[in-house]
C-alpha cells in the first residue's frame, strides 16, 4: 500500500486478489454500492482488483475497513469453510428483513429445524445453508412477528408462534390453531402463553415436525 498525504488528505491502494468472474463482480458491485462517500477507483487486471482510495484521512480509514468487511463477506458467501459452512454477516441477513427485529436465535433454531447447522460466530452466521434461504427464513420470522404485534402474548410464545408460522409458511391463526391442538400453547386471561418450558416445547415440535416431514420440505432439493 502507498500513501500519499496532501492537507489531510489521503491516497490509498488495496489489492484484492479473486478467484472467479463471480466473486469479482460481486465485489464490484458491492463496493459501488457501499463506498459512496469517498472518490475511488476500480482497475481489473488479471485475478486482481485494485482500489484507488482518495479523501480525508478518516474516510479513507473507514472506507478500507469496509472493504475487508466486503471481501470476508463475499468470500463468506461464495466458499464454504472447512466445515462446509458459509459465512454470512449478521448486518446483511438482517438487511434482508423487511419490517420488524427478530432474535437471532430464533432463526438459528428456524435453520436446525430445517436440518442445517447454524452457529453465531462474532458477527456473523456460520451455516450449510445457502444465502436466499437464511434471508427468506429471516423475512418470513419477521412478518410472523409483525402480524402478532397486536396480539396478547408472552415473548416465548410469540417465539414459539413465529418459528412455526415461518417454518410451514402460514398465517398466525393457523400457527396458533396447531400449536393450541399440540398443547405447547394456551390461552389464559386474555393472553397467549406457553404451555411448558421453552425448551421442551421446541424438542416437541421438533419431533412433531420431523415425523410429519416439514423441515425439510424445502431446504434440501
Amino acid at each position: 500500500m502507498t500513501r500519499i498525504r496532501i492537507s489531510g488528505f489521503m491516497k490509498r491502494y488495496v489489492s484484492v486478489n479473486y478467484n472467479t468472474e463471480e466473486e469479482m463482480i460481486e465485489l464490484i458491485e458491492r463496493i459501488r454500492d457501499r463506498i459512496d462517500y469517498i472518490n475511488f477507483k476500480l482497475d481489473v487486471k488479471s485475478k486482481n482488483l485494485r482500489i484507488t482510495l482518495y479523501g480525508p484521512k478518516d474516510l479513507v480509514k473507514e472506507a478500507l475497513a469496509d472493504i475487508n468487511e466486503i471481501v470476508r463477506s463475499v468470500r463468506g458467501i461464495l466458499y464454504p469453510d472447512i466445515h462446509g459452512l458459509f459465512s454470512y454477516s449478521v448486518k446483511e441477513i438482517m438487511s434482508f428483513i423487511r419490517g420488524v427485529a427478530i432474535p437471532l436465535n430464533l432463526l438459528m433454531y428456524a435453520l436446525e429445524f430445517r436440518g442445517y447447522r447454524a452457529i453465531i460466530d462474532g458477527g456473523y452466521i456460520k451455516t450449510d445453508a445457502k444465502l436466499e434461504e437464511v434471508a427468506s427464513l429471516a423475512a418470513s420470522i419477521s412478518d410472523a412477528y409483525d402480524e402478532m404485534k397486536y396480539l396478547a402474548m408472552t415473548p416465548t410464545c410469540k417465539r414459539l408462534v413465529a418459528l412455526y408460522a415461518a417454518l410451514r409458511d402460514i398465517s398466525i391463526g393457523e400457527a396458533i390453531e396447531d400449536l393450541e391442538a399440540l398443547k405447547l400453547i394456551k390461552r389464559e386471561n386474555e393472553k397467549y402463553m406457553l404451555a411448558r418450558e421453552l425448551n421442551q416445547s421446541l424438542k416437541i415440535l421438533r419431533e412433531y415436525m420431523t415425523s410429519s416431514g416439514v423441515p425439510h420440505e424445502s431446504s434440501r432439493a
